[in-house]
């Protein structure tokens, strides 16, 4: 159960690993429910539930209860995102046969029928716990992949549909630069999972970045937001550095905010926009409203539905290939460490999410030749080289890699960290040691990464640039000649 690592939850009574399977068999997702759900099945099943179930998991399914408390794993906490991706079957076998050394078998107790009615009585506790979680999110119909959680949402930034047209619109409108030659998709290409395709970014100006453009796919559950700083948390605050950051220049509008407003307030289309988005304001052209309505586009890009995510969650046994699955017990293995950095639903060590507690900020020296990284900020030594372990979601499309893309390949990256990554950095993490690979097993964990590339990440017309093209924003307009760069 190592895998129970990678999600930081305590979940045991259920036993889910870190693919959010459980203690159940396959075969057990098929077998359907054969009531129909009333309300006096589910006055029964709440009865039972009463019962049999809530000194561990309380009244309200969350397994607060003294009585959890003693046991040495915490049961499974009911409302739980993950409860969501399970079918009834996996939930009617557990109830069924218990978890050995965690949850008793309940077929003793219980006719066939009052334990398939047990099964709707744990939907409602989730589905009771899904109405609180929305009014905390605002009124946006979220689209979320099956098993994923609710992103953070913060309460001055509540999700609406209209911020997020109106996120859309700026987010490909090249005037939120001075010189009118980018916007924020110049160096977030839908095409490319929300990268570039460049080794380190180019502002504006010209000027080079020492970073490449992280993807954004998924941005909503960072809990940090760029390669290396700690302390940008929130997407509202990291919009203002490449608007009106000066070390590097990106959209070169430092001192220029009064520009930035008129040329937005002149378009009709914003004219519209900007109101629907926030109605219970006199003037809502303000740069706060600007970066809360990029930040309300960006939580929508998510991606989970993957060939490998179809596999893992148990509706297609074959929607990835043997030598996948074969990488998969690589990438899982104590023998490569992959997972420590890249566990996850999202692939990556730093996760937020709604009811999670905690939220981690992890950063990692995985062996390439020293630089500042997280030493920026702290000015500690042993920091020296330490950078947030991107999500491996669609990797196939964000090459090349690492903070300064210097690694080309997918194949060469594997090599990096076959080699143990430069034996000369002293700062490398303790997961980064040499191990031996046969040319079978790297094709095998190359076709397991290249499982994890979500086919409508490109294609998502929620996504894709919504100017017409004869009225394109991603086509320069003429600018006063003082402004140009």
């Amino acid at each position: 159960m190592r895998y129970l690592l990678l999600l930081s939850l305590s979940l045991a009574a259920l036993a889910h690993d870190a693919n959010g399977r459980t203690s159940a068999p396959l075969e057990s997702r098929r077998i359907l429910n054969p009531l129909k759900p009333n309300e006096q099945r589910l006055f029964n099943a709440s009865a039972v539930f009463t019962r049999l179930c809530s000194q561990c998991h309380g009244e309200d399914g969350k397994s607060k209860t003294k009585q959890a408390a003693t046991l040495p794993t915490r049961p499974t906490d009911l409302t739980n995102y993950l409860m969501k991706q399970m079918k009834d079957g996996e939930i009617f076998w557990i109830v069924t046969n218990g978890v050995v050394g965690k949850m008793p078998a309940f077929s003793p107790q219980l006719t066939e029928e009052q334990r398939w009615e047990l099964v709707f009585w744990v939907r409602e506790l989730r589905t009771r716990q899904l109405y609180k979680e929305r009014i905390q999110l605002g009124t946006y119909k979220w689209k979320l992949p099956p098993g994923f959680p609710y992103p953070n949402v913060p309460s001055t930034n509540l999700m609406t549909a209209a911020k997020v047209e109106l996120g859309r619109h700026l987010f490909y409108d090249r005037r939120l630069s001075l010189n009118q030659t980018q916007s924020c998709a110049t160096c977030h290409q839908q095409a490319r999972a929300f990268t570039d395709g460049k080794p380190r970014g180019v502002g504006s100006t010209g000027q080079h970045h020492p970073r490449g453009s992280m993807s954004l796919v998924n941005v909503a559950y960072n809990t940090v937001l760029t390669w290396a700083n700690p302390n940008i948390r929130k997407l509202e605050e990291q919009a203002l550095a490449p608007l009106f950051g000066d070390h590097p220049v990106e959209l070169g509008l430092t001192g220029k905010e009064d520009l930035l407003l008129s040329r937005l307030q002149a378009d009709p289309c914003y004219k519209s926009l900007f109101p629907a988005a926030f109605p219970e304001e006199a003037n809502p052209f303000t740069i706060a409203n600007l970066t809360r309505a990029i930040a309300s586009f960006e939580r929508t890009l998510l991606s989970g539905d993957s060939p490998y995510d179809a596999y893992r969650r148990g509706d297609d046994p074959d929607a990835i290939s043997p030598a996948a699955k074969r990488g998969e017990t690589l990438f899982f293995s104590e023998r490569l460490e992959c997972f420590h950095c890249h566990g996850g639903f999202n692939f990556t060590g730093t996760l937020d999410y709604l009811g999670k507690g905690i939220a981690e900020a992890e950063f990692h020296n995985n062996g390439l030749s020293l630089d500042a990284g997280l030493f920026e900020f702290t000015r500690l030594e042993e920091d020296k080289g330490r950078f947030k372990a991107p999500t491996l979601r669609n990797i196939a499309l964000t090459a090349p890699y690492m903070h300064d893309g210097r690694i080309k390949t997918l194949d060469a990256a594997i090599d990096h960290y076959r080699a143990g990554g430069d034996p000369a950095n002293p700062n490398r993490s303790e997961f980064i040691k040499p191990f031996k690979l046969t040319t079978a097993e790297k094709a095998d964990l190359l076709a397991f990464l290249e499982s994890l590339t979500d086919p409508s990440i490109a294609t998502n017309p929620q996504w894709s640039d919504p100017w017409p093209p004869r009225r394109s924003r991603m086509t320069p307009s003429p600018a006063p000649a003082r402004y140009r760069e």
